[in-house]
């Protein structure tokens, strides 16, 4: 695992806040919040006996889950609770990184502030800011892109945001990830807890916070899957107007746009991604990797397609 030290992006703790977070207050206190999975805190601790990260529990019934990786070791997992998530130390140097993992479609993470809501870092050590991986990579979608129903059917606890396609696939390039993703949405349809649909999300993490999109090395795009109640005549200038959007945003990125695992709207997919001169195409329908349902990439399909896709983006950009 590469990482390098850099200063902090937030006001609040020495950590540096991967994917998309915002300052806000919530019952008085100051905090990061942010309402992706996939979304992540970083940083190295030195000399230190213990770190302690506190969270608020905003969920709105069962716990969130965040996923905590010490040296690139294998995650460990808690649900966020009134108690500090604390780790026990051996006073040597660690990167230490804590992803945002699991939440529950109830959450109103866009209205209620019921996202993660990260309020401190302490230690008896010192603390240092890092930034994981030499690449960027911004990745646009819905449950699948975000890590949801992974591990299971257990809404929050059985959600995997540190081990989907995307995280799998940026482990692989040696990337961090920033995470636009949401549970049920598409590019006409509103998704879970409150969230607007796609092209209303790109600009903000929740209803009351902007969001600057940060220029990453490449943008991926992977929608359509919960656009079936849309025809292709309506699909069609949707995805056009969509790809337009971010490539507005995103002037400086490479962007390329999966055929959803489903292979929905495929044929008008690969139509409207011709168009763009700089847009490149990503077929996945011999991929074809395992799901805990009917929709959703269980934990052997989320490798499987996490490698298959850093494979694509390897062959589509050699230099990367």
């Amino acid at each position: 695992m590469q990482y390098q030290r850099v200063t902090a992006n937030n006001c609040l703790m020495p950590a540096y806040f991967q994917g998309r977070w915002g300052l806000k207050t919530i019952n008085d206190q100051r905090v990061m919040y942010s309402t992706n999975l996939g979304a992540e805190v970083d940083f190295q601790v030195d000399a230190a006996s213990y770190v302690q990260l506190r969270l608020l529990p905003r969920a709105a019934d069962l716990p969130s889950w965040v996923a905590v990786q010490i040296d690139g070791l294998p995650y460990q997992r808690f649900p966020v609770t009134a108690t500090p998530l604390r780790l026990t130390l051996d006073r040597h140097p660690h990167v230490i990184r804590v992803v945002m993992s699991g939440n529950t479609d109830e959450d109103p993470v866009w209205s209620g502030d019921a996202g993660f809501a990260v309020r401190s870092l302490t230690s008896d050590g010192q603390l240092f800011p890092v930034q994981i991986g030499n690449r960027s990579v911004t990745f646009i979608g819905d449950s699948i892109t975000a890590g949801c129903w992974v591990a299971g059917y257990q809404p929050a606890k059985d959600y995997r945001g540190e081990a989907n396609y995307a995280a799998v696939a940026c482990d692989q390039l040696n990337a961090r990830n920033v995470r636009i993703a949401y549970s049920a949405v598409g590019l006409n349809k509103p998704g879970t807890g409150g969230v607007p649909p796609l092209p209303e999300v790109l600009t903000a993490v929740d209803a009351q916070t902007p969001w600057q999109p940060e220029m990453t090395d490449l943008v991926v795009i992977n929608v359509g899957t919960n656009d079936g109640r849309e025809t292709a005549a309506s699909f069609t200038p949707l995805l056009r107007r969509f790809i337009e959007q971010v490539v507005r945003l995103y002037p400086a990125s490479r962007v390329a746009v999966m055929i959803p695992f489903s292979q929905r709207f495929d044929r008008i997919i690969r139509r409207v991604v011709a168009a763009f001169n700089a847009v490149q195409l990503i077929e996945t329908a011999d991929w074809q990797p395992g799901l805990t349902d009917h929709v959703h990439l269980n934990l052997v399909g989320s490798q499987t397609a996490g490698h298959r896709l850093a494979q694509a983006l390897t062959q589509l950009y050699p230099d990367f």
